[in-house]
């Protein structure tokens, strides 16, 4: 088949390749791309970088598929996870947070970093007086004070 050309299944004819429709009057289907599915790599990175507070990872492979299962248990809470601040200092591979108390720092900052804590509002009635007032001259100058 020639080169930007396309076949006609029905007549069999070559029509170009941006042709809609064929002259016996075939139709052809208007191939569209699917949107792809965000792979959120940039953000592991990031994520990798700020728990090894910018220091090279001993294992970067392994880092990626740490900072992948805790993107896909987070369900990709991009907000959260490049939030979050390490418990201590890492040295060289965060493969901590795939153990069980690394899973319960990060379920606990989860917790925290969407907590909303209940509006309570308390009314306060300003106009409301309780006992007398008591009324008491200020002196505002020497003159007043030698006066006495």
């Amino acid at each position: 088949m020639p080169r930007g050309k396309k076949e006609c299944p029905k007549c069999s004819a070559l029509c170009s390749s941006r042709a809609l429709e064929c002259e016996c009057g075939f139709v052809f289907k208007n191939h569209k791309k699917t949107p792809k599915k965000p792979t959120y790599f940039r953000e592991r990175q990031q994520f990798i970088k700020k728990m090894l507070n910018n220091q090279p990872s001993i294992n970067y492979k392994l880092d990626m598929i740490t900072a992948t299962k805790l993107f896909k248990r987070f369900e990709n809470d991009v907000d959260f996870l490049l939030k979050v601040k390490p418990p201590f200092k890492f040295d060289g591979s965060i493969k901590y947070f795939l153990t069980k108390d690394g899973l319960k720092y990060l379920d606990k900052k989860l917790r925290e970093f969407y907590y909303k804590p209940k509006n309570s509002e308390k009314m306060v009635d300003h106009k409301l007086k309780f006992g007398e007032d008591i009324l008491i001259e200020k002196r505002k100058t020497l003159r007043d004070f030698l006066d006495e």
